[in-house]
């Protein structure tokens, strides 16, 4: 996720490099070609997975290997090695994404329609998938539409928050109520309240939103949709930002939490995650979904822990998925089915069972709701709150299909950075990051021949 990256200063360049542009740019036509889906198969009998071996353990392994008699091969998930293989025309069988990634990889024709394998699977049932399988379905002009490319290992309705109690009651201010949304500019004003400095010394950031900046674009495009709004053009060819009012009132509020000193941000940086920061009591209000429930309660944090509904921008409740996080079959394996079963077997087998009962996420399978844990006082809290928030999760987020994962939030933190300083106003702040990422957006337009 780069939840601990630090992202300094970046030229335009460096920000197409990070984000894949630039690699996939300069080998475009070979790339292109060695996306096309493959005519042939060759049965090996191992299936290469690229993935984060923290979601992918030994016993994962153990109980696919056990159930489909494969052999599995588990590379760490590394974007630049993944563009490296597609270009030798040796890729991963299997490879895990993020939503905002899905989009790109199916206009580049790098992964496999997976449709004709869920309506035969007697595993993954089409009307058993979890809403936050919409995000990947892509029909070439919106996310949420056509046919199935990928599914969920796991998800959560991902704006929701949690409030470290103790903050609140340092400051002699009431816990918001687990069934009332706030809306932003409550949450704004609860974040001052809640926000401490003592010496020069950090108490407590008042509200960490958007994993440390890395889904800035996604917490934007999320509050956005409350007015029927979107972050790009229809065809996704121009970034929408400072010709849309309600766009520069978005990021101007977000903007302000960083210049108030309520959230980290570049001039008043953390050296850890977000995550990190919020177990170790210096974060009053955490924006996380319900996957963080399972290791918000630390040493500092347990009793002093609560889990709220999203916060609304305009009064519509919206609680969508904005990682989506999952696994996608590269066009170009040697053997689909026996990548299915692999596939199968992980989202729908005993591995998703054991992941269900773990508390790190939503279940990909709506018939897996009920193993969610329930044995403590937060985890019943917890399931309160997001029993309630399921309602407004069916939601998708129009990710842009031409630029990278990052390529928004980099060039967001690069001139927050340069304004936060001074060094630049916040309205020419916003054209530098709107003209950035147009930018990119036609290099990558011109990758997949537009």
């Amino acid at each position: 996720m780069g939840m601990e990256e630090r992202v300094a200063r970046y030229g335009r360049r460096e920000v197409l490099k990070r984000t894949g542009v630039l690699a996939a740019g300069i080998a475009a036509a070979p790339l292109i070609a060695a996306c096309q889906t493959s005519t042939t198969t060759q049965k090996t009998g191992k299936v290469v997975v690229m993935t984060d071996p923290n979601e992918f353990g030994a016993e994962d392994v153990k109980a696919i290997e056990d159930a489909t008699k494969l052999k599995l091969e588990v590379v760490k998930s590394d974007l630049t090695r993944l563009y490296a293989m597609y270009a030798a025309g040796n890729p991963p069988d299997l490879f895990r994404v993020q939503a905002a990634g899905v989009p790109q990889y199916i206009s580049r024709k790098m992964v496999k329609n997976l449709q004709p394998y869920f309506a035969a699977s007697k595993v993954l049932k089409p009307d058993d998938l979890a809403p936050s399988n919409n995000f990947y379905k892509w029909d070439g002009k919106v996310v949420g539409k056509g046919d199935l490319y990928g599914m969920v290992k796991d998800w959560s309705p991902d704006f929701t928050l949690f409030a470290y109690t103790k903050a609140f009651d340092e400051a002699g201010v009431k816990v918001p109520s687990d069934s009332a949304p706030l809306s932003y500019q409550e949450l704004h004003d609860l974040a001052t309240k809640v926000n401490r400095k003592s010496g020069g010394k950090r108490t407590y950031w008042g509200f960490v939103h958007s994993n440390n900046d890395q889904w800035i674009d996604r917490t934007a495009m999320n509050m956005l949709a409350e007015k029927g709004q979107s972050l790009y053009s229809a065809d996704f060819s121009t970034a929408n930002i400072t010709g849309n009012a309600e766009a520069v009132k978005v990021f101007k509020y977000l903007y302000d939490l960083a210049a108030e000193g309520l959230q980290q941000s570049p001039v008043d940086p953390s050296p850890n995650w977000m995550g990190a920061d919020f177990n170790n009591g210096q974060i009053a209000i955490l924006q996380y979904g319900y996957w963080f429930s399972a290791m918000a309660e630390s040493d500092t944090t347990k009793g002093k822990t609560v889990m709220l509904p999203a916060p609304t921008w305009s009064g519509t409740r919206r609680d969508p998925t904005m990682t989506a996080t999952g696994w996608v079959m590269s066009a170009q394996t040697k053997d689909p089915d026996a990548a299915w079963a692999v596939f199968e077997t992980y989202m729908g087998g005993a591995p998703a069972v054991t992941r269900a009962g773990s508390g790190w996420g939503v279940p990909g399978l709506k018939s897996l709701y009920a193993k969610m844990p329930t044995d403590t006082a937060f985890q019943k809290q917890v399931q309160k709150v997001l029993g309630d928030e399921l309602k407004y999760s069916d939601g998708v987020l129009q990710f842009n299909p031409y630029i990278g994962e990052e390529t928004f939030s980099t060039t967001w933190k690069k001139h927050l950075e340069t304004a936060l300083k001074g060094q630049i106003s916040f309205d020419k702040m916003l054209s530098n990051i709107e003209a950035d990422v147009n930018g990119a957006i036609a290099d990558g337009r011109k990758i997949v021949g537009q």
